[in-house]
């Protein structure tokens, strides 16, 4: 009993240093405090709903569980990696791999009139991002159930269970036992106009888009690209920098962000491509 109070106070401890570092204002802190709790709380009691509702800021939002909810919003809502500073108040926002929609409502909560297309393959996760797009009413989002790729076709696709929601992928080895064929297409099909911002989360298949991108001189039609690259996926064999070179060609300047666990490791690259 003793044991476990300390971690519930460690825990609430630990909520308020993560708040304290947050880039809000004070009232917007203290919401952040109180939404980091309650997920913590909940996640406590309702461990074996297979999905739950959650009020994050102005949005309500449904997710497979508080814990993979609590995840999202530390990534997306306190670490705000997919902050970009736009020159207009309405944005145009291509969101490659939009899982349940979180980065959709920060993108929302930081640029209400912006426009955004947005993709995800898993079914799963696709049937939370249109209910959460749907029940907070928000305009100017199309969505579309395909996964990205170099060619328009058909592609299998591995999903984990319910709970590891997050855990999808083209790759096997990446994603989970239950196997989609699901729908593939180019983002260059997309990128046809000019765009304030191009997100990017496709669990491997960053090195294929890029590629067509180049290939159907799209590239250039993003102004900011912020990318998830996932670094020696599988063991493959390092290509970094033959990635950034496209972008360097493409006359982008970068910043990268990640962490460092160990040698020889997958790593998750934070990659952020801006023109000056």
């Amino acid at each position: 009993m003793i044991k476990s109070l300390y971690n519930v106070y460690k825990t609430v401890l630990k909520n308020w240093q993560i708040t304290k570092t947050a880039k809000y204002n004070f009232k917007e802190k203290l919401t952040v405090f109180k939404i980091l709790n309650e997920l913590y709380f909940k996640s406590l009691f309702y461990k074996k709903r297979t999905e739950i509702v959650q009020n994050i800021f102005q949005f309500k939002v449904s997710a497979n569980s508080y814990t993979t909810l609590s995840f999202l919003f530390k990534e997306i809502f306190i670490s705000r990696d997919y902050f970009f500073q736009a020159d207009n108040t309405r944005p145009i926002i291509i969101d490659c791999g939009a899982n349940i929609g979180m980065s959709i409502l920060f993108f929302k909560f930081i640029y209400p009139n912006c426009s955004i297309i947005a993709f995800e393959p898993n079914p799963k996760a696709f049937y939370l991002l249109k209910k959460n797009v749907e029940q907070n009413n928000l305009q100017n989002v199309e969505l579309y159930n395909l996964a990205l790729s170099d060619e328009k076709g058909q592609i299998d696709f591995f999903v984990g269970n319910n709970e590891a929601i997050l855990l999808a992928s083209t790759i096997a080895e990446r994603g989970g036992h239950d196997v989609f064929k699901i729908g593939s297409d180019k983002l260059s099909n997309y990128l046809n106009t000019k765009v304030d911002l191009v997100k990017m989360d496709i669990e491997g298949s960053e090195n294929k888009v890029l590629s067509d991108l180049v290939l159907t001189d799209k590239i250039e039609n993003a102004k900011n690209y912020i990318i998830e690259y996932h670094h020696r996926i599988n063991n493959q064999k390092s290509s970094l920098s033959d990635f950034i070179k496209l972008f360097e060609e493409a006359t982008y300047e970068y910043n990268i962000k990640s962490s460092f666990s160990k040698i020889g490791v997958f790593q998750d690259i934070l990659l952020s491509f801006y023109k000056v």
